[in-house]
């Protein structure tokens, strides 16, 4: 993920650290090391290390600017806050309050995993979805059809019939969103098509775009394996955060 607010970030993770720590961290911690090493690299402000690191916590617009970041990257797309006893795995849970943390959409539903990974015709999601499609945006009309996205196909039957999309086709998932910044509808961009589509109750939204992040990202991650912006590089930023703090 690119960012334009390092100092923010490495802030953060130190604080992150320390915030583990029953006594105050030395500069001679491999972690601690690491961060100085990472903002010596960047050269990005005149600031030492010792300076960004004992600075005021971030203020409200600081955090404000690291949470569109995030947004932008399409991260709160594929990660999720997951309650109490929800995939019942240690690394998602606090295994000593149960109170809810981060977690990928998978950790929380990991009986899903297969069809992800090995493509088949099982159904990872499903359900009934209002569709605009057409060539003439004006002329658009919403019509309901049930939807079955696996980890190859996003498949549609209706009244006039049933067509399937393979997920390798697909080029980016677009998100609109609504108040609280929950996805209330979603476009999906293939070379030649584009679907606008929306829960018909508007109440899973938020699940269908984390389904289909995964499914692209994936399936894009095994064209180009060292792609970026592909799902396992937005993964080892979560799993960066989680190990430091």
């Amino acid at each position: 993920m690119r960012t334009r607010n390092p100092r923010i970030w490495i802030h953060l993770m130190f604080i992150s650290l320390q915030a583990r720590h029953s006594h105050a961290l030395s500069s001679r911690d491999a972690q601690v090391a690491s961060l100085k090493n990472c903002w010596d690299i960047l050269k990005c402000e005149n600031k030492t290390f010792l300076t960004v690191v004992t600075s005021a916590f971030p203020c409200t617009k600081d955090q404000d600017s690291l949470l569109n970041e995030l947004r932008h990257s399409g991260y709160f797309d594929v990660f999720q806050i997951c309650p109490p006893n929800v995939g019942g795995s240690a690394d998602t849970l606090d295994s000593t309050s149960g109170a809810p943390k981060w977690g990928c959409f998978l950790c929380a539903h990991p009986e899903r995993a297969v069809g992800f990974l090995r493509g088949d015709a099982q159904p990872v999601i499903e359900g009934q979805l209002k569709e605009k499609k057409g060539r003439w945006r004006l002329f658009r009309r919403w019509r309901t059809r049930y939807f079955t996205l696996s980890g190859a196909h996003l498949s549609c039957r209706g009244s006039s019939g049933g067509e399937s999309i393979d997920v390798n086709q697909i080029r980016s998932v677009k998100v609109s969103r609504g108040a609280r910044n929950i996805p209330k509808a979603f476009e999906i961009f293939t070379e030649n098509q584009t679907l606008i589509l929306k829960p018909k109750d508007g109440k899973n939204a938020e699940e269908w775009v984390q389904c289909l992040s995964i499914v692209v990202a994936h399936s894009h991650a095994k064209e180009l394996p060292g792609k970026s912006n592909s799902l396992p590089a937005r993964g080892s930023l979560f799993h960066m955060f989680r190990h430091i703090g």
